[in-house]
């Protein structure tokens, strides 16, 4: 059975389908960003709140989250 990570209310994503978790200030993760905007794999989960992470998946989706890094290195890992 896969384990799921509670990112916030009612949003879980499996946790080894992801492959990366980035600070939304890092130059790596404005150009994903960039350039999944016209591919439309960017899922945007910060609700209208400030956007501080990214989650990159091994299926090429994108997930922008509104938790510091640190929350959610510390749903992944508990």
């Amino acid at each position: 059975m896969e384990q799921v990570v509670k990112i916030s209310n009612n949003l879980y994503i499996p946790r080894n389908r992801i492959i990366a978790v980035l600070p939304i200030s890092s130059a790596v993760a404005r150009k994903m960003r960039g350039m999944h905007k016209v591919g439309g794999s960017i899922v945007n989960m910060t609700f209208g709140e400030e956007s501080k992470t990214i989650l990159i998946m091994d299926s090429g989706h994108i997930f922008v989250t509104s938790k510091t890094l640190e929350e959610v290195d510390e749903a992944l890992w508990r």
